[in-house]
Order: C-alpha cells, then structure tokens, then sequence
C-alpha cells in the first residue's frame, strides 16, 4: 500500500536500528540460553577429546554460571533491557519526519535510569511527541458506533460487529486476508447492558460534538474527504490503514476502539516497554484481555484529587467517575503493518458524559494549539524506574458542567438550566437531557498535576 497523502513525509515506522533493537529485546533470553546449551554441548566434546577438568571444577562452573543466569534474570526489565543500554539512541536524536519527542521527568534518579528508560520504552512517535503530534497535514476520518439496526446482514461483515444474546463476545481478529500482515489479535468484548438494546447500544450524546471536531481538524490543516464521519459497520482494514483515525466511544460499543487498541498495546507489551500505555478501558483477566467502558484503567502519575493506589494503577469505575473521559494518541498500527506512518486518536469515557466531553475537549485543544505554537498537551506517566517519569500524548478530561433541556419532575416543570457536576460519584439530580458545557483536564507540570478549565461553551 503506496501512501501518496500530503503527509507522506512522515518517518513514524521504527528504523532499520530500531528494528533490530527490537528483534534484540525480543529474542535475547531465548539466545543467551541457545548459548549456554552451545557452551554444554561443546564442553561434552572437549572431553570427548580427552581434555579432563576435576569434578570439582565442573561444579565449580555451573554454580557460576547459575548464579549469574539468576542474578541477570532478576534484574528488573530483564537482561535484554540492559542489553538495550549499550546500543541505546542518544536521548536528543530527532529523526526527520518525526513529531518532536517530549522530554523524561526525573526527580533525584541516576542518569541510567533515564537512559533505562529511554533504551526499553515503545517506539512509537506519536505517543512520546504530545498531542501536536495531530496538527498539520492529516487525512482523518472519524469512527462512531452504529446501531445494529442499520446492518440487515450482519452474517456478510467481516468481523463479528454484533452479538446476539450475549453479555461478552469473544473476538479472533484476522486482519491478513486484508493485506495487513499482523498476527491474530485475540480479546473480549463486554457489551452494554440495559432495556434499549443488550446487544449493541449507540450512545447519541456521544457524537454531539463532533462537528466542532471536525471544524477543528479543519483549521488545524487536516485535509477532509467526505464524508469525514464513518459508522464503524462502514469501514474495513484497509481503509483504516490507510488514514489517520478518530475512534469514538468505548470497546464495547465501538468495534473499531478494541481492535486497534488490542494491536497498540501489543507494541507495549511485547516486549515490554518502560514506558507504559497512559489509560485504557482494558484489562487482564486470567491472562486475556477483555474490553468494556464500566471501569478505565490509569496510569498517570500522582493524578490531583484523585485516589493514589498502591502500584500506580487507579481503576475509575463509572459508579464512582461517570464524567471522566481519555484522550490518547498513538501511531495508527495497522497503518504501520502495512508501512503507512499516520496516527490514530482513542476518545472514551466510563459513560456518554465523559466521552462527549473527551470530543469537546479535543477540539478546545486542536483548536489552542493552532493558535499557540509553543502549546503542547501531554500527561506524565510513571516508568520501569523509580524516579523517572515520561510525558506522553494522553488526557485524562472531566466534564464539569452540564446543561438541562426543560423536563416535568415530581410534577413540577423545571426550566432549561446548567449544572456544576461533582468530580466524584453520581448526580443525584441526574437528567437524560444533560448535555456538557464545560470540560475540565488534568494537567502536568512535571510530575505535579492539576485540574484546569479547558472549555466551555457560552450561554445562548
């Protein structure tokens, strides 16, 4: 696939160093035992030879050589990392047609540590260069759910979009008969409950905002097909792969957000980075991933206002957090399967209020970054090492604001009016009809945090 887009002079894939770095990281515990095993057989044939060492010498040479398998073993990030350290990328090296990367925060940490870091994190440019990284020449399409209703026969699709009668669907993605060579993605689909629909559930509010996304894509100089909004029963791989994509909305009413998200966090994790993915609405259980919106996972360091569990992962369950909303950017992966460069923009919450005002939230910020040329938006994330953080392209956004169409409530008439909406827990005046105002972000000094006003929309 020939990318003839006005960005084409993008340079987000890993180079040729980079690739084997990778390859190095991958495949380093499985040489150092094919050398020992090389090392066994060769001594059997030295004393094939006639060339005899004492018993006490041979045991003398596997406690050595145990004990530093074990030690090497143990150290954290295991030996490959370490490895990494020797042919690490100087830390200011800027490859041409690359987003500028965003600097490591360290507090009180050696100089290896930052270098651990930057030897063993992910290679994707996208993620590590902020969310300017969006800015310029694009060609973004935007995803949103699609009601199950619109697909009369759901049997010709090519992924199973829709599951009748289920709570959870289990999902083998085989994106190669499309061209796009990546191995078969494996995951879990927690669907939407509720009386509207079990199956598959269109949150509307969740697409409100998307005309103000796209106008502001338009002035940040995306180049806009038409249409720019594609239900996600509408799209395949291959178009996927060949533009920058918005995904709207959470896995579980969203198809598109669990399979590509399933492909980027396997960048992450295979083999693992030290720098982690910021948030997601994934999790492991037993071992498999499983997607859902009830609860999103945080990885941010040291959140403002917000709890501070053990381990540096908060879960927001959306009984607790219905307003929150992620903002990530990443390089779109099977873009990069195929040797595309584009990138690919997750916007989700734990409840449509959330992700409305994630949307909201992105346009505010496209649009303060067109008009500010040293704005940048990023978060902290802790790393591998004590004391080093690394600044990535994700937002962690809430909505505090709302506002109520007229409604009849305990026989009253109450009149169209706005709402300040508690950071935590759920409204107790809670209307359907809300709709978001004002969007609030969480942001980074550092590695010190704090929330501030990102948007709100004036009153009529």
């Amino acid at each position: 696939m020939t990318d003839t887009s006005p960005a084409s002079d993008r340079r987000y894939l890993p180079s040729r160093y980079e690739k084997f770095r990778l390859h190095l990281r991958r495949n380093f515990a499985k040489a150092a035992v094919s050398g020992v095993s090389v090392a066994g057989i060769l001594a059997g044939f030295l004393s094939a030879t006639g060339t005899v060492w004492p018993l006490l010498a041979y045991l003398g040479v596997i406690a050595f050589v145990g004990t530093i398998v074990l030690v090497v073993l143990s150290l954290p990030g295991g030996p490959g990392g370490y490895v990494m350290l020797w042919l690490r990328r100087e830390p200011r090296s800027q490859l041409g047609g690359r987003p500028q990367q965003l600097e490591l925060v360290s507090a009180g940490a050696r100089r290896s540590g930052a270098n651990f870091v930057l030897a063993n994190g992910c290679d994707d440019p996208v993620y590590g260069g902020g969310l300017r990284a969006l800015l310029g020449d694009s060609q973004p399409i935007i995803i949103i759910p699609s009601n199950p209703r619109d697909v009369g026969k759901p049997h010709e699709l090519l992924y199973p979009l829709y599951v009748s009668g289920r709570s959870r669907s289990h999902v083998e993605l085989d994106v190669r008969p499309a061209g796009i060579p990546l191995p078969v993605l494996s995951f879990e689909r927690e669907l939407p409950e509720g009386a509207q629909d079990p199956d598959h559930t269109l949150a509307i509010r969740d697409l409100v905002y998307v005309p103000e996304l796209v106008l502001a894509l338009q002035e940040a100089g995306a180049c806009l097909g038409t249409p720019v909004t594609w239900p996600e029963h509408c799209v395949d791989p291959r178009m996927i792969a060949s533009r920058d994509v918005i995904i709207i909305g959470g896995p579980d009413t969203n198809f598109w957000h669990a399979a590509l998200f399933e492909a980027v966090a396997r960048e992450f994790d295979i083999p693992g980075s030290s720098i982690p993915l910021a948030m997601s609405l994934r999790e492991l259980r037993n071992g498999s991933p499983v997607f859902g919106s009830r609860s999103m996972q945080v990885h941010l360091c040291d959140p403002a206002g917000l709890p501070q569990p053990e381990g540096g992962l908060l879960e927001m369950d959306e009984r607790l957090f219905p307003t929150f909303g992620m903002i990530m950017a990443c390089r779109n992966p099977f873009a990069a399967a195929v040797g595309a460069s584009r990138w690919c923009v997750f916007l989700a919450g734990t409840r449509s209020l959330g992700t409305s005002g994630a949307v909201l939230g992105l346009a505010a910020m496209l649009r303060q970054m067109r008009n500010d040329p040293g704005l940048n938006f990023s978060s902290t994330v802790r790393t591998t090492r004590d004391g080093v953080q690394a600044r990535i392209s994700a937002i962690l956004s809430r909505t505090s604001q709302v506002e109520q169409a007229m409604l009849r409530r305990d026989g009253d008439l109450l009149s169209r009016q706005r709402h300040t909406l508690s950071p935590v827990g759920l409204d107790p005046g809670y209307s359907d009809t809300y709709l978001p105002t004002k969007v609030e972000y969480l942001h980074y000094d550092g590695a010190q945090s704090a929330w501030r006003p990102l948007c709100a929309i004036p009153e009529a």
